[in-house]
């Protein structure tokens, strides 16, 4: 089990820094589905117990659900395969106790203070050619988290809907299948194991994967008092995405960062919508990469939440919570 490996690599590389003793104890699901178990580390006769939550990495989208966690539990510790800085700052900053599987580690807690950051990131061994989180991987899921339905369909019409090549469909999804994120009811069904476990799976990696790929440039309205609600999109072709839909979904945030979507050429965006190319411009735009009939006013609501999950300012996450919980989870 993963998770058992990235504990027990933790705690055995802590030891070589730090002269600890701990004692392990695993929780039983049936009382706390999101936690793994309770530690209780001893160091110079000073005894510490902890709540545990165990993971391969947290990213921006995911701190959320941490935050929740410490408030939860007055003890919680997290263990990770691996953190990034940005993120390790954030949780120090909130007081969330962590270590990573390399040794590094976190803790202030109970008169008890250790802090290391100088061990290096231990390189994962990467999967054999698992298919589903590849840039292709990451378009076909998307659309699966759009219309579960179309995972039933035939692979020439998933490959209709997804614009790929049909030779990828399969591998995408035995990929799934390796991975536990979807379940073969029989020869011809497949369903969500976890649609929200998948859906920030896919967030994870599209931040990683995906995004980069798909940037296009920057822009800034030519009129500078331009009212960014009355810009009129052809919304087969371009769609707000990130702080300007979440607005537009929510009315709870003032957008400063506009995301739009698009298939249109640089020249179309200057002409149709009076955008100018800008290096430090208010408008970042990305290639839409999925079947425009999902379309709406904005981009999808799944969209959405990742674009604003992906940041690391406060009231994003929060609008992408009441997102979540309006037009995603009663659908889910």
């Amino acid at each position: 089990m993963i998770e058992k490996d990235i504990l027990n690599n933790a705690l055995h590389n802590l030891e070589k820094e730090i002269p600890i003793n701990w004692d392990w104890n695993d929780i039983d699901n049936a009382k706390d589905v999101n936690i793994d178990g309770e530690l209780d580390i001893l160091i110079n006769n000073l005894r510490v117990q902890f709540t545990v939550e165990v993971k391969k990495d947290v990213n921006n989208h995911q701190l959320f659900n941490m935050l929740n966690y410490k408030n939860k539990f007055n003890n919680f510790l997290l263990i990770a395969e691996k953190l990034y800085p940005k993120i390790k700052k954030e949780l120090r900053d909130n007081e969330i106790n962590y270590i990573e599987e390399n040794g590094n580690v976190y803790i202030n807690k109970n008169n008890l203070f250790l802090y290391i950051d100088t061990n290096k990131t231990i390189k994962a061994q990467k999967g054999k050619g698992n298919r589903a989180f590849t840039k292709t991987g990451l378009k076909v899921i998307f659309h699966f988290l759009l219309d579960p339905k179309l995972m039933n369909k035939t692979q020439r019409e998933i490959k209709d809907v997804t614009n790929v090549a049909l030779g990828n469909i399969p591998q995408i999804i035995n990929g799934l299948l390796e991975t536990n994120l979807i379940l073969k009811l029989n020869k011809n069904e497949y369903v969500f194991n976890n649609y929200e476990e998948l859906l920030n799976k896919w967030i994870t990696e599209f931040d990683q994967t995906l995004r980069p790929t798909i940037f296009r440039q920057r822009f800034r309205f030519q009129n500078k008092n331009q009212d960014w609600r009355e810009v009129q999109f052809n919304k087969d072709k371009t769609v707000w995405g990130g702080e300007p839909a979440g607005d537009m979904l929510t009315n709870y945030l003032r957008p400063e960062k506009f995301t739009l979507y698009t298939k249109e050429t640089t020249k179309d965006l200057m002409l149709n919508y009076r955008l100018l190319p800008d290096d430090e411009g208010e408008i970042w735009v990305y290639d839409m990469f999925w079947n425009t009939n999902f379309n709406d006013k904005t981009v999808p609501k799944q969209l959405v939440y990742a674009d604003l999950m992906i940041t690391e300012d406060k009231r994003c996450r929060e609008t992408a919570k009441l997102i979540f919980n309006e037009y995603i989870q009663p659908n889910i």
